[in-house]
């Protein structure tokens, strides 16, 4: 136990195993770090984060230095509790593997673990050798807290214990302690933070056939837009930071607290690039006049599909039409003004068929013919998760569509996780090579993708998001 007879904790992301060499971007992940700020006012925290520290092996080898670097690691470092984050499903057998070695070093010291994946499946975290003392399903915090000021007198349990955690309320939030990770990112990003992806509310209240949100508390609560504001304007200045990505479930959804906010961040003049998410229903026309004027601003819509039988199966929304309709009034709007934005399209989601891409692509092909727009669209394959209202219905999807999960499991597997979590055929109608049409159909309007796009959004997009287009003469013009 530690001299302050209250126990140290050492709050580590485990990293992943077999992720695909491309995806090189490292990141502070912030939803750590705000739960190690709660918990450092009633203990001594360390942040800890193995994906940044050792890597991430994909091979036996590089597992197996992997776990002797974790072995060193573990060993020269003083803590009573580790508590694992296992974020997503990538994250599972890493977690495994640092808690057997944390057990096998320290067998009379706790290790807990929380995240969407315990949440989605604790049972994968039992095992016959209690590998884990507590399973917390939810957000973290409270939890982590009652578990910590109970080790002194309680000790391990007898018996691994799965917590339903209770939710944090918003006035329990307690802002960003960067000190906790002051010498982490010095040692490892010398140059600063070009980018932090920042919270500023918890809770969706939406269920997304494909997303794990909906695990955790569904009640919006936020920050108050003062404190929200400060946050970005300290985080930004002490990292040299170009841009704060708002990383929110779904950003602003209370409209009292979105213009306030807007607001605010007009007031503070912020010099960096501010990017989030949301969706068209809580982006107001009384909005854009306040988001015209932040110079340096991008917006992503998780639109998803422009099929209304797709939007209805993935939960998105219950009047499709309409959904579509104000996302290209929205669409509008924001163009007119200038306003960069970025719709998210979700292809092969399971029952997509080739009748449900065509009407997606009409959909696209009506917005790009318009010209000098400020909307980029970003395209990507179903990615499949447990928890999700997909993994829990799979026999319906199976037997209504034809679809079949060919990598059910996949997270369980030495394998490269990220392809083969989208292993899988949406429908009888889009069975084998016909799987990749929505790539094809896409490909056929990448002129369009470009030649629709002002010349300050293209310029943009192709910085950012599409680095073959910096070939092109409007690009090198600049």
């Amino acid at each position: 136990m530690s001299e302050s007879k209250r126990p140290a904790i050492l709050l580590t992301y485990p990293s992943c195993f077999y992720y695909p060499g491309w995806m090189e971007r490292l990141e502070i992940k912030t939803s750590q770090l705000l739960l190690a700020s709660y918990l450092s006012r009633d203990f001594d925290v360390t942040y800890a984060d193995f994906e940044i520290l050792i890597g991430r092996p994909n091979s036996p080898t590089l597992i197996k230095r992997f776990e002797r670097r974790v072995r060193e690691y573990l060993s020269l470092h003083e803590y009573d509790i580790l508590a694992l984050s296992c974020w997503t499903s990538l994250s599972y057998k890493a977690a495994v593997t640092v808690a057997r070695i944390s057990r096998e070093l320290f067998p009379d010291r706790l290790v807990v673990v929380g995240g969407y994946h315990p949440s989605a499946r604790p049972q994968e975290f039992l095992t016959d050798d209690n590998l884990f003392d507590y399973i917390i399903l939810g957000e973290g915090e409270l939890a982590l807290k009652e578990i910590g000021l109970g080790f002194p007198q309680n000790g391990r349990p007898v018996a691994t214990r799965i917590i339903k955690a209770p939710s944090m309320k918003f006035d329990d939030f307690v802002p960003y302690n960067w000190g906790l990770v002051d010498s982490f990112i010095r040692e490892h990003f010398p140059g600063g933070l070009g980018n932090i992806y920042m919270y500023l509310s918890r809770g969706c209240p939406f269920n997304c056939s494909f997303c794990m949100e909906p695990l955790k508390d569904r009640s919006w609560r936020a920050f108050s837009p003062d404190t929200a504001v400060q946050m970005m304007h300290e985080a930004a200045a002490r990292y040299k930071s170009f841009a704060i990505a708002i990383s929110d479930a779904c950003f602003g959804l209370r409209p009292s607290w979105r213009r306030e906010f807007l607001k605010r961040l007009i007031e503070s003049k912020p010099p960096f690039w501010i990017i989030f998410e949301t969706r068209s229903e809580y982006l107001g026309l009384e909005d854009i006049p306040l988001l015209a004027q932040l110079e340096k601003l991008e917006i992503q819509f998780g639109l998803e599909s422009g099929s209304v039988e797709i939007l209805q199966l993935m939960n998105k929304t219950r009047q499709p039409e309409r959904y579509l309709a104000r996302f290209r009034e929205i669409s509008h709007q924001l163009s007119d003004n200038g306003i960069l934005h970025r719709a998210n399209m979700i292809f092969n989601h399971p029952g997509e068929t080739q009748t449900t891409l065509e009407e997606t692509f009409a959909y696209m092909d009506r917005e790009l013919a318009r010209t000098d727009t400020s909307l980029m669209w970003a395209c990507h394959g179903y990615m499949h998760f447990p928890g999700c209202e997909l993994d829990t219905n799979q026999k319906y999807y199976e037997d209504k569509f034809g679809s079949r999960f060919l990598s059910p499991r996949w997270w369980h597997e030495d394998i490269d996780q990220y392809e083969n979590s989208q292993r899988f055929v949406p429908s009888r109608d889009l069975d084998g090579e016909r799987a990749g049409l929505w790539k094809k159909m896409l490909a056929d309007r990448e002129e369009a993708l470009r030649n629709t796009l002002s010349p300050r959004a293209f310029r943009f997009a192709a910085a950012k998001y599409f680095l073959d287009w910096q070939n092109d003469p409007r690009f090198r013009k600049n």
